[in-house]
């Protein structure tokens, strides 16, 4: 098959903004779902991985009572 530019480049940009809105909506209602399967413990920790906060990754720690000897505790620049 012939490789072309993408079919969305013609697409306005408000539409494009509209459709990767819906696509963003849906990946995180996903990855919230799958994570909360596997209990609150490992939910928490995967948003405290994917968050910038260096407070919210200490806020974990102190949460959850992790200690830098474990795998699951977060390190975070302010420490």
């Amino acid at each position: 098959m012939l490789d072309k530019a993408s079919m969305f480049d013609s697409y306005p940009p408000h539409v494009t903004d509209v459709i990767l809105q819906g696509i963003a909506e849906n990946l995180l209602d996903s990855w919230m779902t799958s994570n909360a399967d596997e209990g609150t413990f490992w939910s928490d920790y995967q948003i405290a991985l994917m968050c910038d906060d260096d407070a919210v990754q200490k806020d974990f720690n102190e949460y959850w009572e992790l200690t830098p000897d474990e795998d699951e505790y977060i390190e975070h620049l302010g420490a």
